[in-house]
């Protein structure tokens, strides 16, 4: 009996059109995308994508601010090994390691937290002499909606730790800034109430709250990192683009 195999066909340079459309879709594409936001908030087209790998390297690091003293199971894998025996006869082992007890450490995140963090600083503060205070009001104001909103529709989850879905703090963000916001400071309003309405709603005022916090059961609980990260970036650009 023949075993079906895939055996691509189209040569060498199927492969190089393919990978180009890989590189297209996966990396030229979101850094244009990116650079395009950055650069309605003043940032050039380099500072932009210089930005964006940044915000994407450092979505890996992990930097830890607390650990708790509350012990949260981490369950170990399932193994099976399998040998020939004396008689040539497969025969496998199903072992179950026994789970461990660790310590709930508190992390903030370099690419979903520090970084936009900062960029909201630096922005803010270069438009902060030539702003009014209703401008500012209005800033805060959807900020608060997404934060709001974010909260609202935070919920924990047995592998990031706490989890908001994809798109929704960009409609939110969308929303408040469109049709409350003076044209004039959109797309300064749609990044800050974008990357910290979400983080502030969706990591930490729920890990601020008792009753959501004692759920959370990941021995790594991270500020702006997995389950958040791609919320605060879609947020952050997308809303700047529609604004």
């Amino acid at each position: 009996m023949n075993t079906p195999y895939f055996q691509f066909s189209g040569g060498i340079l199927g492969a190089l059109l393919f990978l180009a459309a890989l590189f297209f879709l996966l990396v030229f594409l979101p850094a244009s995308i990116v650079a395009e936001a950055f650069s309605r908030l003043g940032l050039t087209t380099f500072q932009g994508v210089l930005m964006f790998m940044a915000i994407v390297v450092g979505r890996t690091v992990n930097i830890p601010v607390f650990t708790s003293q509350r012990l949260v199971m981490v369950r170990r894998p399932r193994v099976v090994t399998c040998a020939l025996d004396r008689t040539g006869r497969a025969s496998c082992l199903d072992e179950e390691p026994a789970n461990e007890l660790k310590k709930q450490v508190f992390a903030v995140n370099v690419g979903g937290c520090l970084l936009p963090l900062l960029l909201s600083m630096t922005f803010l503060l270069g438009t902060a002499q030539g702003a009014a205070v209703e401008g500012w009001a209005w800033i805060g104001f959807a900020l608060v909606v997404v934060a709001g909103g974010c909260y609202a529709i935070a919920r924990p989850h047995p592998l990031t730790g706490l989890r908001i879905p994809l798109f929704m703090p960009a409609l939110m963000t969308f929303l408040s800034v469109y049709f409350f916001v003076p044209e004039p400071i959109r797309p300064l309003a749609a990044y800050v109430a974008g990357t910290m309405g979400t983080i502030l709603g969706g990591n930490v005022a729920p890990l601020l709250t008792p009753r959501i916090r004692n759920r959370v059961a990941t021995p790594l609980v991270s500020v702006g990192g997995a389950g958040t990260f791609g919320g605060v970036l879609v947020a952050g650009v997308l809303a700047v683009l529609l604004a």
